[in-house]
């Protein structure tokens, strides 16, 4: 197998799933991932206990899915460097409208100075949102050149969603403390990408990342991290 360190630079979201002080000293064993790691998840309820941090964050909000003024204020006032903004729509119901009003939550957190333009923000779309609704929340996320948040916990249902995202030019991030091994997410979406969703279903099921790696080489795995910036690994 090649060498695939250049396409899995920065591909890891390490995902601290409890927000106790227990929870948190796991952020010490982030520094095994190495260059893997992009960016560690975290959600609002753990940011005071994160005072002096030097590692990128993603803030993972547990309000509202519109309610991200306070945790951006809070990690602002800590000094805390913010890498991310990950909020859930939690209107299964009418999931276009709940992206439409996180937009407009977002555009004030950066017109008040709290958010950079440049921060990557990711609408994570919940498994009870149908087809069709899902497929109007993209509409939304696409327009606002955001990134969609799935989870892999069914396979089929993710290459659908992953193939309607691609279809909209929309990156996706693998979320979630199941999430399949960072190397197999990334050949599944190359696979999406190159019209296969059998295969890309069959690389997530099995998630054998060697299998994965010596299915494509590095360049067309490189190329792919445009669609796949962030998978989710839990620590």
């Amino acid at each position: 197998m090649d060498d695939l360190s250049p396409a899995l630079a920065g591909i890891v979201t390490a995902l601290v799933a409890d927000p106790s002080p227990a929870g948190l000293a796991a952020l010490a064993d982030v520094a095994r991932l190495g260059p893997l790691l992009g960016a560690v998840a975290v959600d609002d309820r753990a940011l005071p206990g994160l005072r002096g941090t030097t590692l990128p964050l993603v803030l993972v909000t547990t309000g509202g899915a519109a309610q991200v003024d306070g945790p951006l204020r809070l990690a602002g006032r800590l000094d805390l460097p913010v890498a991310g903004l990950r909020t859930t729509v939690r209107d299964p119901g009418d999931p276009a409208g709940a992206v439409r009003r996180v937009l407009a939550a977002l555009d004030q957190a950066r017109a008040a100075g709290l958010l950079d333009d440049e921060v990557p923000v990711t609408l994570v779309l919940p498994a009870e949102v149908g087809e069709h609704g899902a497929g109007a929340a993209l509409d939304e996320i696409a327009a606002a050149e955001l990134h969609v948040g799935l989870t892999a916990d069914d396979p089929a249902a993710w290459v659908r969603l992953v193939d309607a995202a691609l279809d909209r030019e929309v990156p996706v991030e693998t979320v979630g403390a199941g999430a399949p091994p960072p190397l197999v997410v990334l050949a599944a979406t190359r696979a999406c990408l190159d019209g296969e969703p059998s295969v890309a279903e069959r690389l997530l099921r099995a998630a054998d990342a060697d299998a994965a790696g010596a299915a494509y080489d590095v360049a067309t795995l490189e190329r792919t991290r445009r669609w796949c910036p962030r998978v989710d690994v839990r620590v």
